[in-house]
């Protein structure tokens, strides 16, 4: 007779509710902190200035993570930049991928689904903040990684969920 046999399955299955949660605990914090922010903030600071020098700050660390992951001398630089932030996106429980662009030095991550903008509405937070917050991210990221790497990666917003538009979708690419 076998003792203490582990369901992997449903073992799998308890961790992946519990990370489900944890994510849900992390979004639900960062509009409470945002509150919290907003309520001691000085006379005439607006909502949005708070929250964009918040993912401003992010992004500087984000960046730092991203530095040792990447190496301009590859032909993939740009790629593994999508890469990093598309597992940055899936770690805090995103759907995110790379969808190739026409020219090598060019790439879109594209999200079909974010739990952002629900925590954002069940905030009552506008739904343009909601996407300068995602684009201050990335614009602090990609300066930072202009800076740290000496190259000329650009980026744009061409579609955001939050806007309606049933995707969000930024391309990325490298100007010689």
């Amino acid at each position: 007779m076998v003792k203490n046999m582990v369901d992997c399955e449903s073992e799998l299955r308890k961790l992946l509710s519990r990370f489900d949660t944890l994510c849900g605990i992390v979004r639900a914090t960062w509009y409470e902190w945002r509150q919290a922010a907003i309520e001691f903030a000085r006379p005439g600071v607006k909502p949005i200035d708070i929250v964009l020098r918040a993912w401003e700050i992010v992004g500087h660390d984000t960046a730092k993570v991203y530095y040792n992951m990447l190496d301009k001398t590859k032909p993939t630089f740009i790629e593994d930049i999508g890469k990093c932030i598309v597992f940055s996106s899936q770690a805090m429980g995103e759907d995110a991928k790379i969808v190739k662009g026409e020219n090598p030095n060019e790439i879109y991550v594209q999200w079909d689904k974010c739990p952002w903008s629900e925590f954002a509405r069940r905030y009552g937070v506008p739904m343009e903040e909601d996407v300068k917050g995602c684009d201050k991210w990335f614009e602090t990221i990609i300066k930072d990684i202009n800076d740290l790497f000496g190259v000329n990666v650009k980026w744009e917003t061409l579609k955001a969920i939050p806007r309606g538009e049933g995707m969000c979708l930024r391309r990325i690419w490298m100007e010689k």
